[in-house]
């Protein structure tokens, strides 16, 4: 009960976002808070110390893994596509896909270092599990509305 009351909580705040017309990125942002918020179960004192530390882990993340890649993409288009490239400069490519890939796993690593000082081994695992079931939940909406209705 106190689980889909606070479930529902969320889903409204979260819609409110989304009708006040803030990008799409403060949307996923607000109701992937109010769903970890809710999967974890965090104490106050928790969630005190837990935010910050994942709030800046998300900053890296999306550095890494959204910015980066997108010059990358740019880089490869403004070259005429992976099909105008030579067999080297693929290679490059690739060479540094891979590095920014380590990049975010060790990112990764350190904020479970840094959260075991916070969480349970237990809760932990719990991030990891809700971080998986909220990236699939958000992949599944979006197919779900398409790539041309956003928002409604």
């Amino acid at each position: 009960m106190k689980r889909n009351l606070i479930f529902g909580l969320v889903l409204c705040l979260s819609m409110a976002a989304w009708s006040q017309g803030r990008g799409q990125h403060e949307r996923v942002k607000a109701f992937k808070t109010g769903y970890l918020t809710q999967e974890l179960d965090l104490s106050p004192s928790e969630a005190e110390t837990f935010w910050p530390i994942y709030n800046e882990y998300e900053k890296k993340i999306f550095a890494l893994r959204i910015e980066n890649r997108k010059a990358e993409r740019d880089k490869i288009a403004s070259m005429g596509g992976p099909e105008a490239l030579s067999d080297k400069q693929a290679t490059e490519f690739l060479k540094s896909l891979f590095e920014n890939e380590s990049k975010v796993l060790e990112t990764k690593k350190a904020l479970y270092r840094e959260l075991e000082k916070v969480l349970s081994p237990k809760k932990l695992l719990i991030l990891y599990k809700a971080e998986a079931d909220f990236n699939r939940r958000l992949l599944s909406e979006f197919r779900r509305r398409g790539p041309n209705r956003q928002g409604n």
